[in-house]
């Protein structure tokens, strides 16, 4: 499959799952507050398609409790994308959010100290 359509259908696939996430699923945004999707990576033999998600509270049980609905989230899927073949839904924890939040703080806690002991 060309590269181009591939990355057609990860956006279009990013839109639909964020639609469904916000509009459909109950009770996920008490849980988990914000939930963002961060990439959507479609296998070139459209077998598999990984959905990177991230949040702010709960992160190693979002892929679990995403993963309940995958199914109904492929049969929308189904509906609104003209493949021949359904990817298998994939969802993943995007680490990359927390480690940069985690050391976004630290830099702002080393930042405060080297000010006090400046102001010292």
């Amino acid at each position: 499959m060309q590269q181009e359509r591939v990355k057609k259908i990860e956006w279009v696939v990013s839109e639909l799952v964020s639609r469904f996430m916000f509009e459909e699923i109950e009770g996920l945004d008490e849980e988990f507050w914000i939930i963002t999707i961060i990439a959507v990576k479609l296998a070139s033999d459209l077998s598999y398609l990984d959905i990177f998600v991230s949040c702010f509270k709960n992160e190693e049980s979002l892929p679990k409790a995403l993963a309940k609905h995958a199914y109904s989230i492929q049969k929308k899927l189904n509906a609104h994308l003209p493949l021949r073949k359904t990817p298998r839904i994939r969802f993943r924890y995007d680490w990359g959010w927390a480690i940069a939040w985690e050391l976004n703080s630290k830099i702002i806690d080393l930042t405060k100290n080297l000010e006090n002991d400046y102001d010292k």
